[in-house]
């Protein structure tokens, strides 16, 4: 038992020192600017285009910023996979549970809206699957909200 708190010490430890300097460098989807960022927002390495420049302060300020957030929120995720990997999914569960989802795992809202190869298309209907009766289903991981 000593030997296996050890172990978790230890891997809590050296998670510690990884989540410390773990950064993510992002480039933006208009590829004007790169950003490198920590978990905690800090700027570690900031790249601009030159021809982001000639587009005035305004577009400037926008671009870094939403870069920024992109760099940010990919080192979060990388701090939250670390996380499960020395800790375990249920501590990383336990973490989102508190802290909130992780930035990959709540609702992606890209910088670029994603083209549509028919945007005249009507939107589908999607089939309801069938209910399937089992007598072994466990009532506390039923879904209410799938038998009608």
């Amino acid at each position: 038992m000593a030997a296996v708190n050890e172990e978790r010490r230890q891997a809590v430890e050296q998670l510690q020192r990884d989540l410390a300097v773990t950064a993510e460098t992002v480039e933006h989807p208009n590829g004007l600017c790169t950003a490198t960022a920590t978990a905690k927002g800090e700027i570690k390495a900031l790249h601009l285009h030159p021809a982001l420049l000639g587009q005035g302060p305004q577009a400037v300020g926008e671009v870094v910023t939403e870069t920024v957030r992109l760099a940010t929120n990919a080192a979060v995720q990388t701090s939250f996979n670390r996380m499960a990997l020395a800790l375990g999914d249920g501590v990383a569960i336990d973490v989102e549970s508190i802290a909130g989802d992780s930035p990959f795992r709540s609702t992606w809202n890209p910088v670029v809206p994603p083209k549509s190869a028919a945007p005249d298309a009507p939107p589908r209907r999607r089939s309801r699957a069938p209910i399937v009766e089992d007598p072994d289903e466990d009532a506390f991981f039923e879904n209410p909200f799938g038998r009608r």
